[in-house]
This record gives structure tokens, C-alpha cells and sequence, in this order.
């Protein structure tokens, strides 16, 4: 019997000094049926030579070489591509252990699972931080959904995940806008009928200067808000059980937004003035 494909999609955007360490890590997958999609988002640096130079060393790589237009674009033009049954997601400043494909397959497979999530080490500046289940979970799609909400061993990144291909049916990231994840991966697990948590890091996800995750600005603290915001909206009505929990992740949201405003001028957060007193209402009606 053939084994499944699948396909993994890495969006690249000036990661030079770490896109072969990912990409090595990827091409050296004890699993071998897949598709490696390279989507250089018009990357400033040598990112797309490279693309092209290990497209030339493994016929499973496809390049797709497009002006800057965002994560969420590239996220899209990686997914209009893929034809394996199985989507996976690495972020090109990350690497990968040689057996998480085929660990995350044979978890799937034999649990009978829409999504199979590993553990990950993060690597932060000064240490190593383990994220994941302690030991095998199977949860059904309303405990899943809650797992996400309360970020205990499941989050929205979708690196640390291998996904059924049909879940992302209809699926477009919102293009435009950063924390595409935080907006988008709630759907995912809304569709997923099983889902399984499985000890053990495979992933390794490189907390760098200059990523998205580690700006602190008022512009990405406000994409941040809005995107818990826009969830919150999404989901409330379908799961009303969950409501305190949708709330409590846009007032986390919001206090990291406060402390982003701390440290600008008066002048840099008027243009947000009106959307931070309808965001300060908001939290001071959940609370009070």
C-alpha cells in the first residue's frame, strides 16, 4: 500500500542565516513521501537562491518565488499547491527532529485523528522551554477547542501539528494581517472530529530577534488584540460554554497592548485612540 503523502509548507521571508539548518532538517525526514513547498515571500536576502539551490538537490521541492506580500499570502500560495493528504508547516528559522513526519503519521493513523500534535522545545535566549502533552491525550472536537483557548498543551502555532489535507477546505489566512494563526487554527479544530496529543518534542521553534512573535510594538500588539478579538466574535455564539475563556485571551491580549502603549509617545498611540477606549470598555465590562 502507498503511503499517504504529505505535504509541508514553509513560508520564507529573510531568514538567511537559518534557512538551511531548516531545510536540511526537512529533506533528512526518515519519512519520505513528501512534498517540500518553499514559498520565498520576496525575500530581501539570499533566501530564493537557496529555495532554488535545494529544489536542484530533491525533486519533493517546489519553489514558489512571489513579490512580498505577507505570511498569511505565502501561507495561502503554499496551500494552492499542495496535493499531499496530509498538511504539515515549518517556519523557516525553525528545524525539525529526523522522525516527526513519520512520529506524527503513525500517531494519526493509529488513533484514527484529523490532527496529531507533537511537543516542542523553544528555544529562548537564555534557556530551553518544553511545550506539549506529558503523555498521550485523545480529545474529541469540544475538548480540543478548549485545550486551544486555555494554551495548556495545545496552541494556535500550526508547526507542531500534522493536519488532515480536507480541514483546510475553503480555509484562506487573512492576508494582510500578522498572528494569521491566532485568526485561522480555531477553524481547523471546530472541523476536526479526533485529536491527538503525543509526548515528546519534535520540533524546535528558535525564538529570534526581529520575528513577528517577539515584536513587541504597538502596531503588532494591536494585530495581536484584534485577531483574539476577531475569535472571540467567531466563536461565541457556537460555543457559549466557552465564552469566559474566549474573553480571558483577549484581555491577556489587551494587557500586553497596554504595555506596548507604556512605552510609546502620546502622539504614536493617537492614531488608535478610538479603538483603545472601545478595547479599555471592553475589558472593564469583563471584569468589573
Amino acid at each position: 500500500m502507498e503511503q499517504p503523502k504529505v505535504s509541508i509548507i514553509v513560508p520564507i521571508y529573510g531568514v538567511e542565516p537559518y534557512l538551511r539548518r531548516c531545510l536540511d532538517s526537512i529533506l533528512g525526514q526518515t519519512y519520505p513521501n513528501l512534498q517540500i513547498i518553499l514559498v520565498d515571500d520576496g525575500s530581501p536576502d539570499n533566501c530564493g537562491l537557496i529555495c532554488d539551490e535545494y529544489a536542484r538537490m530533491d525533486p519533493r521541492v517546489q519553489v514558489v518565488h512571489q513579490p512580498n506580500k505577507g505570511v498569511a499570502a505565502a501561507r495561502n500560495a503554499g496551500l494552492a499547491m499542495a496535493d499531499g493528504e496530509w498538511i504539515g508547516w515549518v517556519d523557516a528559522d525553525d528545524w525539525i527532529d529526523p522522525d516527526m513526519f513519520a512520529f506524527l503519521l503513525e500517531g494519526a493513523l493509529r488513533t484514527k485523528s484529523d490532527v496529531c500534535i507533537c511537543g516542542r522545545y523553544e528555544q529562548l535566549r537564555h534557556k530551553t522551554a518544553y511545550f506539549g502533552a506529558s503523555e498521550p491525550i485523545s480529545l474529541d472536537r469540544k475538548a480540543a477547542v478548549a485545550a486551544l483557548l486555555e494554551e495548556r498543551y495545545i496552541d494556535s502555532a500550526l508547526y507542531d501539528k500534522l493536519w488532515k489535507r480536507a480541514l483546510f477546505d475553503g480555509i484562506v489566512f487573512p492576508q494582510g494581517h500578522t498572528y494569521e494563526d491566532l485568526a485561522t487554527v480555531y477553524r481547523l479544530f471546530e472541523r476536526s472530529e479526533r485529536t491527538q496529543c503525543l509526548p515528546g518534542p519534535k520540533y524546535h521553534y528558535f525564538r529570534r530577534k526581529g520575528s513577528i512573535t517577539g515584536n513587541s510594538g504597538l502596531e503588532n500588539r494591536m494585530e495581536h488584540y484584534l485577531a483574539a478579538q476577531r475569535r472571540q466574535e467567531a466563536m461565541a455564539e457556537k460555543w457559549p460554554e466557552l465564552a469566559p475563556l474566549l474573553e480571558q485571551r483577549c484581555i491577556t491580549a489587551a494587557i500586553g497592548l497596554w504595555v506596548a502603549c507604556a512605552h510609546v509617545s502620546k502622539a504614536q498611540r493617537q492614531p488608535y485612540a478610538a479603538r483603545l477606549s472601545d478595547i479599555a470598555q471592553f475589558c472593564k465590562s469583563r471584569t468589573s
